[in-house]
């Protein structure tokens, strides 16, 4: 629980510091007309510079998941809020839920997975997104195996399990798809059949 705590605790106070970001400055100039006099030695089109600071901002979005397959369903519900810092880098945090149930002739299960995430990302260019993201997700869960008779074998099951992503993604307007990998990857723990997964991202 301590080991879980101290990770989370350092991935805050990673991503936090891109709040000290320098804020990008931009000097158009303006040019001064319509001035019937002008004091000698001065140019009646002398440019008066004028600076715009980077607004950061709030945006929300997240990802929606819904599978039937032979058997079993899965729905994913994953709300995600961002905090725009600059052009370049952005924070955000959300949570994830997932439910997994599935059914045959030989037995039965279903699952409830829930927890926090944590993320940050940069974009080089608009249209190209870098990305690192921490989630933690607790499972519990109950499986059947059926036999013959009513002797069947049930098992109820409980764990957390943490997983830390690297992903790319390509961002057009609102919207964002790529991969990402989980370097902490447990095919015995992870509710994911695979540490490469598809990501897709909504942003409003």
């Amino acid at each position: 629980m301590l080991n879980r705590l101290y990770l989370i605790i350092c991935l805050c106070l990673v991503f936090n510091s891109a709040n000290a970001q320098e804020e990008e400055v931009l000097n158009p100039s303006q040019t001064s007309t319509g001035q019937s006099e002008k004091p000698k030695g001065e140019n009646s089109s002398a440019q008066k510079s004028k600076t715009y600071t980077y607004k950061r901002s709030w945006s929300f979005g997240g990802n929606l998941g819904l599978s039937f397959w032979n058997g079993g369903t899965d729905i994913l519900i994953a709300p995600k809020a961002y905090y725009n810092v600059s052009p370049m880098f952005l924070t955000g945090f959300g949570f994830t839920y997932i439910y997994s149930d599935y059914k045959d002739d030989f037995g039965k299960y279903n699952q409830n997975s829930f927890g926090p995430s944590i993320m940050g990302a940069f974009r080089p260019i608009p249209s190209f997104q870098l990305s690192a993201e921490y989630e933690g997700l607790q499972t519990n869960g109950s499986s059947t195996l059926y036999t013959l008779g009513d002797n069947n074998i049930k098992n109820d099951y409980s764990y957390w399990n943490n997983a830390f992503y690297l992903g790319a993604s390509f961002v057009s307007r609102n919207v964002s798809f790529g991969i990402r990998y989980d370097i902490l990857y447990d095919a015995n723990r992870s509710v994911y059949s695979s540490a490469w997964s598809p990501v897709i991202g909504f942003y409003f």
